[in-house]
């Protein structure tokens, strides 16, 4: 009883191959021509995304150096206003901790 069941099952997927469109060599080749095309179209897609994703991190970058930089330039003309105004503060204080420092120095590049 299995073996007959089996035969026909067999028989049934035979029948079904034999039933399907036939496909030519002409229609393979049109299917790998249309495949080529989408392939290569995918690949200009991606790289058109890749460079507009590299040129925003581009600006992005050049825009935070900027920043950055101008934050730079703030901070030590502050530090550069303070530090003047400390030594006309204290012209006395200012000369010893420079005369201690080069002393230091001194040692220090004597080694």
């Amino acid at each position: 009883m299995a073996v007959a069941k089996a035969e026909k099952t067999t028989a049934t997927s035979t029948d079904t191959l034999n039933d399907a469109p036939s496909i030519t060599t002409e229609d393979l080749e049109a299917q790998l021509s249309q495949l080529r095309s989408d392939i290569s179209s995918l690949a200009d897609l991606v790289a058109t995304f890749g460079a507009e994703r590299a040129e925003s991190y581009r600006r992005k970058a050049t825009e935070f150096a900027g920043d950055a930089k101008e934050a730079a330039k703030t901070q030590i003309s502050e530090m550069e206003e303070d530090l003047s105004n400390r030594i006309r503060r204290n012209p006395l204080q200012s000369v010893a901790i420079a005369a201690g420092v080069g002393f230091v120095a001194a040692l220090l590049s004597r080694r």
